[in-house]
């Protein structure tokens, strides 16, 4: 019974030893064979610097070894890859520049030769890592116009542009595409009395990419009149006012944009003879004679004030007061 159990155990050592050398007699030979690459093409000029290398499997192969240098094999200046690896794809971001890669396949009875190819990586129609540079409105521009033409850099590599409007006020949002050129005008819906702030950025697009975000500019549409000013002295019906008196008046406490108030004195209550204007810069009070010559002959006349803000909205015109210069 031993010896039929110990014959038993030969049999099997022999069977597997017999097996093991016959799958190494069998590993196929893969030393004339070549590595057909599927992508990228040779030469490729890319501008997508995410780039995956993928190639047909070959039968035989156990695993594959995959190189990449700048700019090529033959003055190596940087070794960016070298690796072994079982599947028949791998995926590699590489930095803009001259590449060369090689690929061959082996296994425990040898390797094939290495297949070579070129690479460029040329981002610079990639729009990914850009952004529109604006140029108007200027951030923080105040107009006076609800019609608006946005300007921008042009960006070569771009097919076209999108616009994002935003409504500060009611965060509403605007956004118009397929724009060909690098402006466009727009008409916005702010009426006349009122005031409205908006953001604007314009990003580009290409087959493939996109710009960043750029930062947003902002710009308000003032349509809204400034606060009429009032007349302080001299008052309605003043007597014997000599043409070296003062004029005073004040501006409204809300009215920060007035750029400057116009004095205008006429010989009549609708200003239709205007005898002297002045513009001022602040509320100083300001002489009749710097303003008006006076003739010597005592006469009767109005004088009023007008404020302009910084968009040349200008305020209605205040009740004018009237006063006899002797």
């Amino acid at each position: 019974m031993k010896k039929i159990i110990s014959i038993s155990i030969f049999c099997l050592t022999l069977i597997i030893v017999l097996f093991s050398c016959t799958k190494d007699f069998i590993t196929k030979d893969i030393k004339n064979e070549i590595v057909s690459i599927i992508s990228p093409a040779d030469n490729l000029s890319s501008p997508n610097n995410s780039i995956t290398f993928w190639w047909n499997e070959l039968d035989g192969a156990e695993k594959y070894n995959l190189q990449i240098v700048k700019p090529n094999f033959t003055a190596v200046q940087e070794l960016v890859l070298d690796t072994n690896i079982t599947s028949t794809k791998f995926v590699k971001t590489l930095l803009p520049g001259t590449y060369q890669w090689r690929i061959k396949a082996f296994n425990n009875n040898g390797s094939t030769a290495y297949t070579t190819r070129n690479l460029i990586i040329d981002t610079t129609s990639n729009l990914f890592l850009t952004s529109v540079n604006l140029i108007s409105p200027s951030n923080l521009n105040v107009m006076a116009n609800n019609s608006v033409t946005f300007n921008w850099n042009v960006l070569y590599s771009a097919t076209y542009y999108e616009i994002k409007l935003t409504n500060i006020a009611s965060n509403s949002i605007t956004t118009i595409s397929n724009i060909l050129t690098n402006s466009y005008p727009f008409t916005f819906s702010t009426i006349s009395g009122n005031e409205n702030v908006y953001k604007w950025q314009v990003k580009a697009f290409n087959g493939f990419s996109q710009t960043q975000n750029n930062t947003e500019r902002s710009f308000k549409i003032d349509l809204k009149s400034p606060n009429i000013p009032s007349l302080l002295s001299v008052n309605t019906y003043s007597l014997a006012v000599r043409d070296t008196t003062y004029l005073k008046w004040s501006r409204n406490a809300s009215s920060s944009d007035i750029k400057y108030d116009i004095l205008s004195i006429s010989n009549d209550s609708n200003f239709m003879s205007v005898l002297g204007t002045f513009n001022s810069n602040n509320v100083s009070p300001v002489r009749i004679n710097s303003i008006y010559t006076y003739t010597g002959t005592a006469q009767k006349l109005w004088w009023r004030v007008i404020s302009v803000d910084s968009v040349l909205n200008s305020s209605l015109p205040n009740q004018s007061k009237r006063f006899y210069l002797y």
